[in-house]
């Protein structure tokens, strides 16, 4: 997501156009001086299908000659790569400074590169990659209109006589039917299903659901009989239900850290001797809760309710990554449907926009969702079927080299812009405050419970 070094840091993201081409954004802050600004080193290497790379220097006070000289270096190394640089300045004086700057003319970078646009804003320099696109497509649209132009002055028949457009193969006309669209809305009276068939769905996902998590607390469970030679599975649930309701930790939670952690040493030893206490890291987004005595859910509750507030929406979810598969779990969501929420679920590698960001650990922003090939077309019939037309999706992670804890995602009714600067710092710090929070609960709150279960089950009789 971001790099630091010195006094400037950098965040990088992935601004997805409607065309399918990315924009790799890099959000810098502290002043550019030289070529070892972090948002230099993470702009000259984009994520993958990022044709152009945005440096947003909106939080930047000022770029002193040899940062210029620095951007322009960073211009032609993009420029050998077939990448354009645009930099984003939303101060004027910046702007005329940049504008002035002692870049290259265009004929000396190779094929495909050139003097860096400066603009306002990363929204305005994706507003200007997508018409660049635009007049790319245009014009070969053009030329191969042309090409068949030609084509058919060398070899034009004789003049035949139109016939009269009659029947069912008609296309003009008052009576012409357009050809449905693939995302055209359901009749209103397919709409609303009876009460009998909601109640019937309800039931269905919540036995999906169940079916999911059993294998999970089945094998905890075999672990338990096993280790303290319990009687049978239902002692073994008994220990683990005692455990999770007196620290606050999910049952799911506590069966997953039990299976990914390696057992204590002896059937009577403690199970993490040298483990050390921390303190509850703060949460600035929500001053008013308890980060001490908080559990997961309420702490993702605020993670969504802020991240909506940053953005301007009212839908929603967040997930966090699987410890035994590696998936991303729906665990909080607000505004989405039901169907949603099964669709999502679990979401793997690949076919979303969360997936991604995951992956690349940088927030993903796709403008158009209905023309975006990020998603596979199951996930896009899904997301636009809740009313989402656009999203952000951004991984909740402390630092930029550790793995993400999760993703936030806000979806929005409309096609999307780029995040301005401060909305993106803002939802950055609230995501590395809260991975921070989520890394102290798992190794703090959920070693509790697992000791607290370890000598349950030791002393069981």
């Amino acid at each position: 997501m971001g790099t630091t070094g010195g006094l400037g840091t950098a965040r990088a993201e992935v601004v997805r156009l409607p065309h399918g081409d990315g924009l790799w954004a890099v959000r810098a802050e502290g002043g550019v001086t030289d070529a070892d600004h972090p948002a230099l080193r993470a702009a000259v290497r984009p994520a993958v299908g990022c044709t152009a790379v945005v440096i947003d220097l909106a939080l930047v006070p000022y770029v002193s000659p040899a940062g210029v000289r620095a951007l322009a270096a960073c211009a032609r190394t993009l420029a050998a790569d077939r990448r354009a640089l645009l930099l984003a300045a939303p101060n004027e004086r910046l702007r005329r400074a940049l504008s002035a700057g002692d870049f290259p003319p265009t004929g000396d970078l190779p094929a495909g590169g050139g003097r860096p646009v400066v603009v306002h804003s990363v929204a305005e320099a994706a507003a200007d990659r997508l018409a660049k696109a635009a007049g790319a497509a245009a014009g070969a649209v053009e030329r191969a209109a042309g090409a068949a132009g030609a084509a058919a002055d060398c070899a034009m028949p004789a003049a035949q006589p139109a016939a009269a457009s009659t029947g069912p193969t008609a296309t003009t006309g008052p009576t012409a039917t357009a050809a449905p669209s693939a995302f055209a809305i359901r009749p209103a009276e397919q709409a609303a299903p009876p009460g009998e068939l909601l109640r019937l769905r309800k039931e269905i996902r919540h036995l999906r659901a169940k079916a999911r998590t059993h294998p999970l607390v089945s094998r905890a469970q075999g672990i338990l009989e096993e280790r303290y030679r319990l009687p049978d599975d239902r002692a073994a649930f008994s220990l683990l239900e005692a455990s999770s309701q007196r620290f606050n930790v999910r049952l799911r939670t506590l069966a997953t850290a039990l299976v990914t952690t390696p057992g204590p040493r002896s059937y009577d030893s403690v199970w993490f001797p040298a483990r050390e206490r921390r303190t509850p890291p703060r949460l600035a987004f929500a001053p008013g809760l308890r980060t001490a005595s908080a559990n997961t859910a309420e702490v993702l509750s605020a993670v969504l309710r802020r991240s909506m507030e940053i953005v301007g929406t009212d839908m929603g979810n967040v997930q966090l990554v699987d410890p035994v598969t590696g998936d991303l779990r729906i665990e909080k969501h607000r505004g989405l449907d039901e169907d949603f929420v099964e669709f999502f679920d679990r979401v793997g590698e690949d076919g979303t926009a969360c997936a991604q960001a995951s992956q690349h650990v940088a927030r993903v922003t796709v403008t158009d969702v209905a023309t975006d090939p990020v998603f596979d077309e199951p996930a896009r019939e899904a997301i636009l079927a809740a009313g989402s037309r656009g999203c952000h999706s951004t991984p909740l992670v402390k630092q930029p080299s550790d793995r993400p804890e999760g993703v936030v995602s806000t979806h929005h009714e409309r096609p999307v812009r780029a995040l301005s600067a401060a909305e993106a710092r803002a939802l950055d710090e609230m995501a590395a405050q809260s991975a921070q929070w989520l890394e102290w609960y798992r190794h703090t709150v959920v070693l509790d419970a697992l000791e607290d279960l370890h000598f349950a089950g030791s002393t069981w009789r």
